[in-house]
């Protein structure tokens, strides 16, 4: 039994996050599937309240054109922004701010997934083509830096 539910509890997911049409609209079907009886384990409870924070995020791809879905990359870099946001609890200067979120996405570019990954050892960098010439990430993103610091890299 436990086998079938997972893909339906996944069905029933990707149905809300590509069905829904803005915050509101994914906030409610959420609301609806929250009564599940599936849904009232801890895990899931606590995944519905994230893809409730982050539902302006998730249904961006239909309000503008040229943006692509939220992937796990993005999903999990959210993820940090919010613990350095609750660590630091503001930026106090916006271009602080933003020089600071352009380093954290540029390092993440060059860092490799962990072990258990799908792309296990490989940057995104790697995986969009990119050559590392066998350095550490630090050296790789150094070397690369005449493109990452150019004004259209941001």
């Amino acid at each position: 039994m436990y086998k079938q539910t997972v893909p339906d509890l996944y069905t029933v997911f990707k149905n809300v996050l590509d069905q829904s049409t803005s915050r509101n609209n994914m906030i409610v079907r959420l609301n609806n599937i929250e009564r599940r009886e599936a849904f009232t384990h801890l895990i899931l409870k606590q995944r519905l309240e994230e893809m409730k924070a982050n539902a302006p995020h998730y249904t961006m791809h239909n309000k503008r054109k040229g943006i692509t879905k939220t992937t796990f990359a993005v999903d999990n870099f959210l993820k940090i922004i919010k613990r350095k946001l609750k660590a630091v609890e503001s930026f106090r200067d916006e271009k602080v701010s933003q020089l600071t979120f352009q380093g954290m996405a540029n390092v993440r570019n060059f860092v490799a997934f962990m072990s258990r990954a799908k792309n296990v050892h490989k940057s995104t960098f790697e995986l969009a083509g990119g050559k590392t010439y066998d350095l550490p990430w630090i050296q790789t993103m150094n070397m690369h830096n005449e493109f990452l610091f150019t004004p259209t890299a941001f």
